[in-house]
């Protein structure tokens, strides 16, 4: 088990190379099997193959994840962390608009997403992570203007 303080830089670590737009060096954070559900309710992701393209798509939208404060849970595994990210409404806006979770915008080439989302995962003694869980909803989301971040 990794004790309080490395499961809560690994939940930072995440932020920081989501931010990065480095796919490789993203996975390079997850065990080879990784379980990733984004948004939980989702049909999981398994593995770095499956895991790549949400990476990717992430890094293509210019992605940006601006860490809360994290919490390590006393299991001696978990730990959760808020995140307000920020990406392009490109590529993913018009899925969410098709889903409803967001108004198709005039210029989809001028707007930003937020998701205001929690984010929990799990750790294992080889100072990886093994799974992620992500919370957001609906309401959890907006469209913004360039320079409302």
């Amino acid at each position: 088990m990794l004790d309080e303080a490395k499961r809560k830089e690994l939940a930072l670590e995440h932020c920081k190379r989501m931010t990065s737009g480095n796919v490789d060096w993203m996975l390079g954070l997850y065990t080879k099997d990784v379980r990733f559900e984004d948004p939980v309710g989702s049909v999981p992701m398994i593995g770095h193959d499956q895991l790549r393209p949400h990476f990717q798509r992430a890094a293509e939208a210019k992605t940006v994840d601006v860490a809360g404060v994290p919490v390590a849970a006393q299991d001696g595994l978990h730990v959760a962390i808020p995140v307000a990210v920020y990406m392009n409404y490109l590529p993913l806006g018009p899925t969410l608009t098709k889903h409803g979770y967001l108004d198709k915008p005039a210029n989809p080439f001028q707007k930003r997403i937020k998701f205001d989302l929690t984010s929990i995962f799990r750790t294992g003694s080889h100072g990886l992570i093994e799974a992620v869980w992500v919370y957001w909803g609906k309401s959890d989301l907006s469209l913004l203007d360039p320079g409302e971040e």
